[in-house]
């Protein structure tokens, strides 16, 4: 085999590892149609060791890209359209620049609990991203998640929301039915406010 051939093997499988690196090829082909219909499609994946399995919801959202991009970091704006949220605000602007928000939601018996995360933003290729972390949290003892964007079809968008949490306390684990239940209510809540913008006389993509 000489050098042109093993260049152009290796490019080859470099071109097929970025074809596959896109965000709708991880929706299963059955349940691209109904991705295509503006349906919800969640995914969950078991971890070993945790109670809760990480979930993965896939929604396409008719929207541009740069509009569901600036509408996740508008913070001040999140509590208007998201369930159960009270507040959402910026306390650290870090060097590398992610940011540390603090969020206020509403909860059952306790009414209300306190949770900072940390926001990293990055780009690859179409793909943007933002993945967060947990700094601390009264109900959980760790998670990790992310949302993730990529242009689908007409000035579209695909979202992917991915978020795995660790409980703190037994009593809370047997509540991941209704975790899933609020993940698909965030993500409802975003494709309905991003449409909104979107569809508004002024909007800006």
């Amino acid at each position: 085999m000489n050098m042109r051939t093993i260049l152009s093997l290796a490019a080859l499988v470099v071109s097929v590892s970025l074809v596959k690196a896109d965000i709708l090829s991880e929706v299963p082909k059955n349940a691209q149609d109904e991705l295509a219909e503006g349906q919800l499609v969640v995914k969950s994946q078991d971890v070993q060791g945790d109670p809760w399995p990480r979930l993965m919801l896939y929604q396409v959202i008719d929207c541009p890209p740069n509009l569901l991009w600036n509408l996740f970091n508008d913070y001040s704006a999140a509590p208007s359209y998201t369930p159960n949220l009270i507040s959402a605000t910026v306390v650290a602007t870090n060097p590398d620049g992610s940011k540390d928000v603090e969020y206020t939601v509403k909860v059952p018996i306790i009414q209300k609990a306190t949770y900072t995360v940390r926001n990293t933003y990055s780009q690859k290729g179409s793909i943007r991203t933002v993945n967060w972390t947990l700094l601390k949290s009264p109900l959980a003892k760790s998670s990790d998640g992310s949302l993730r964007l990529e242009p689908y079809g007409d000035n579209q968008t695909l979202l992917c929301y991915t978020n795995l949490v660790v409980p703190i306390t037994n009593l809370v684990a047997g509540l991941k039915g209704q975790a899933l239940q609020e993940a698909k209510n965030t993500v409802r809540a975003i494709k309905t406010e991003a449409e909104r913008r979107a569809a508004a006389p002024n909007s800006k993509s």
